[in-house]
């Protein structure tokens, strides 16, 4: 299956277009959009697109208007669904333009009837998965595919492609899928080919003069950041959460050798700005090198501006839109329950920390659906014990009553034991 991919990304590879863009132009950042069709008990996702519906009309009706909008990965939540036909994309589809286009190129979706909004698109590992919940023994690793038919179909070609201006070259790249457990606690991408790396070079030897973004889903440099909005997140701090496994020292001696201004990316939901080794810098560092700039979540409502002109780049601070509602509808203290747990990877130990001292319910599952721990708290911070437990992945779910209105939050996060 492999070797299949392979020579498929290979035949794929070298998709160039460009825009007549020779003035400083300004556009949006998007990642992990997570739409879906239908609800998830194991992680946050924008159902029906209710989330997208409403910042993609806000992006639409800003002033001066975004050249584009750019999405790094997990469009969909569960992208190659055996069980929902089309793979969730529908959910942001129906508010994209031209209504019912199938096969689409890169740039030729827009978000406004007009069409004067592009908006571009690099997969996340969500658009290989088949599911959210088994787990595959023979594979250690959750089912995916290593194709993604219904990205294609409906969102772009599953293939590496830089978009040109007069003054600046941006390569959206494909960071690839869960790599298997037994390599991986908290699997990281799969990484980049030998062929993506020979075309990033090449694409950006071509463009010597120009200010260059690099565009993909997992950050090949991370460290823990803050959160945004309703999100949660799971980042560990090195580069073992979310990076490439294949070619990544590659990728930054390209990044280093080319000058690259920016390489953005999302994945662990959360925003944070780092140079090359992990260290936390300024958004607009103009001594860091490369800056890997991570974007919270879209179902979020998190997004940031960023503005390209022939000298620099300048990196917006996060920002939230569509934050007076969620996607249930509930608001107030729900948008407020800042969630975080730490450390993680731990020996076991993790403490849960919910911003507020409400009453909730903790509950831990592993990959097979079973609770592994239970607890019930109006504490600030809650202490779970793991210990007991195997090494691996787990989903948290927490249950808070806010004014005897219950609402869930669901994510996952890694446990490591040390033993």
């Amino acid at each position: 299956m492999r070797k299949i991919y392979l020579s498929l990304f290979g035949a794929m590879l070298c998709a160039l277009s460009s825009f007549a863009q020779t003035t400083p132009f300004t556009f949006i950042h998007l990642s992990d959009l997570h739409v879906s069709t239908v609800t998830s008990a194991v992680n946050q996702c924008d159902v029906n697109g209710a989330k997208a519906q409403c910042y993609l009309q806000t992006y639409a009706s800003m002033q001066p208007k975004p050249a584009f909008i750019l999405c790094t990965g997990d469009i969909s939540n569960i992208g190659n669904s055996t069980a929902v036909p089309g793979g969730m994309y529908s959910a942001l589809t129906q508010y994209l333009y031209p209504q019912g286009l199938m096969y689409p190129s890169p740039g030729a979706l827009f978000i406004d009837a007009a069409k004067s909004i592009p908006i571009y698109f690099s997969p996340g590992n969500h658009e290989y998965y088949t599911t959210l919940t088994s787990f595959s023994l023979s594979t250690e690793t959750l089912p995916l595919l290593d194709s993604i038919p219904n990205y294609v179909q409906n969102i772009a070609p599953d293939s590496d492609y830089a978009v040109s201006t007069g003054i600046s070259v941006i390569l959206f790249m494909r960071s690839g899928y869960d790599i298997s457990y037994l390599i991986a606690i908290d699997p990281k991408g799969s990484g980049y080919t030998d062929a993506q790396i020979d075309w990033m070079r090449s694409v950006l030897a071509q463009n010597p003069n120009k200010r260059k973004i690099l565009v993909m889903h997992h950050p090949p440099s991370n460290y823990e950041g803050t959160t945004c909005g309703i999100a949660t997140h799971n980042a560990i701090a090195n580069d073992s959460s979310g990076s490439a496994y294949y070619n990544r020292i590659a990728f930054l001696n390209i990044c280093d050798s080319f000058n690259v201004d920016l390489v953005l990316c999302g994945h662990s939901h959360q925003n944070v700005v780092v140079d090359k080794h992990g260290n936390v810098i300024d958004e607009n560092c103009d001594t860091c090198g490369t800056r890997f700039v991570q974007t919270g979540p879209a179902f979020a409502g998190c997004y940031r501006t960023i503005t390209v002109d022939s000298s620099f780049i300048t990196v917006g601070t996060p920002q939230l839109s569509c934050d007076s509602t969620t996607n249930t509808g509930i608001k107030g203290a729900y948008n407020d329950l800042e969630i975080s747990v730490y450390p993680d990877p731990s020996s076991g130990l993790f403490n849960v920390s919910l911003g507020q001292s409400i009453p909730v319910n903790i509950k831990v599952y592993n990959l097979l659906g079973e609770t592994v721990y239970q607890q019930s708290s109006s504490e600030l911070v809650n202490q779970v014990d793991m210990r007991s437990q195997p090494p691996g992945m787990y989903f948290m779910q927490i249950t808070a009553d806010h004014d005897g209105i219950q609402v869930t939050y669901t994510f996952k996060y890694s446990l490591v034991i040390n033993k």
